[in-house]
C-alpha cells in the first residue's frame, strides 16, 4: 500500500537565545497510510509539534521532504500548497482559540466551504448534517464559541476540519483540554468519523493511555528525535528505551 504522506529526514534548526543553534527536530523520517492512525508521544518539547507545523508548511523545514501523494511538498507555496490544504485538516488543543469569538460556530464551520464558492444556502445545510455527524445538535450553528463547553466546542472543530473531506486529520493534543470522560466521547467520536469518511488521522499526544484506545502505531520522540516505533501494546508493554518506560509508568 502507498503512503498518502512521508515525512523524509526532516531536520528544523531554530536559533537559540544566546544565537546557538538548536535542533528542534533532527533526521525524523516516517509514513501514514490510507485509513491508518498513527500516534506521536512525547514530553513537552520532544519535538512533535515541530513537527505537525512543518507537515502543515507553518513553519519552513531546514532539511528533509514531506511528499503527499508522492508529490514534493516541502516548499510548495500558492495555488499548489492551497491544493495540499485539501487534503489535510488540523484540530487544534485550543478549540475555542481556534474560531473567531466574534461569529457563530455555523460562520466557522462554513467558512472553507463558502471559499470554494458553496453557495450560502447550501453552506448552512452541509454545517448542519456536519454538527449533527459530530453529535451536536444543528441549532449550534447559531451558538458563539463561549457559549458551549470545552467537548462540544471541539466537536464543532472536528465537524469544521471535515467540511472539505479532507484525507487526513492531524490532531495536534486535541483531547488533552478536556476531562477524562469528554476525552472518550471524542476519540469515540474520531473512530466512527473515521469510518464513514476513511480517513488517516496523525494523533499528536502525550497520553499512552489514549493513543491505545486510538492508534494503530505509535512513534515515541525524544529532544527532536524518534526514538521508538511499533503497536501501542508493543509500545507499552515491551518499551524498549527508558524514556518510553517512564512514558509508561507515567499513566500505570
Amino acid at each position: 500500500m502507498e503512503p498518502l504522506l512521508e515525512v523524509k529526514n526532516l531536520t528544523k534548526v531554530f536559533e537559540g537565545r544566546k544565537q546557538e543553534e538548536f535542533a528542534a527536530v533532527n533526521q525524523v523520517s516516517f509514513s501514514l497510510y490510507p485509513h491508518e492512525t498513527l500516534g506521536i508521544v512525547g514530553e513537552s518539547g520532544s519535538g512533535k509539534s515541530t513537527v505537525v507545523k512543518a507537515i502543515t508548511r507553518l513553519i519552513d523545514v531546514s532539511e528533509g521532504e514531506l511528499l503527499l501523494h508522492g508529490q514534493d511538498i516541502t516548499h510548495v507555496k500558492g495555488k499548489k500548497l492551497r491544493e495540499a490544504y485539501r487534503r489535510f485538516q488540523m484540530v487544534f488543543q485550543s478549540a475555542a482559540g481556534s474560531f473567531d469569538p466574534r461569529r457563530t460556530l455555523g460562520d466557522g464551520i462554513g467558512e472553507s466551504l463558502r471559499n470554494s464558492g458553496i453557495s450560502r444556502k447550501e453552506t448552512k445545510e452541509r454545517v448542519k448534517e456536519l454538527l449533527m455527524q459530530c453529535g451536536l445538535p444543528k441549532e449550534y450553528a447559531d451558538r458563539y464559541p463561549h457559549e458551549v463547553s470545552g467537548g462540544q466546542c471541539q466537536r464543532a472543530a472536528i465537524a469544521r476540519a471535515l467540511a472539505i473531506r479532507p484525507e487526513i486529520l492531524i490532531c495536534d493534543e486535541a483531547t488533552s483540554a478536556l476531562d477524562v470522560t469528554v476525552q472518550k466521547q471524542i476519540i469515540q467520536l474520531l473512530k466512527n468519523l473515521q469510518k464513514t469518511y476513511g480517513m488517516s488521522y496523525l494523533f499528536i499526544c502525550h497520553d499512552l493511555a489514549l493513543v491505545q484506545l486510538f492508534c494503530d502505531r505509535v512513534l515515541v520522540m525524544q529532544e527532536g528525535r524518534i526514538v521508538e516505533e511499533g503497536t501501542p501494546n508493543e509500545i507499552i508493554m515491551h518499551p524498549q528505551t527508558d524514556y518510553t518506560k517512564q512514558l509508561v509508568e507515567a499513566v500505570l
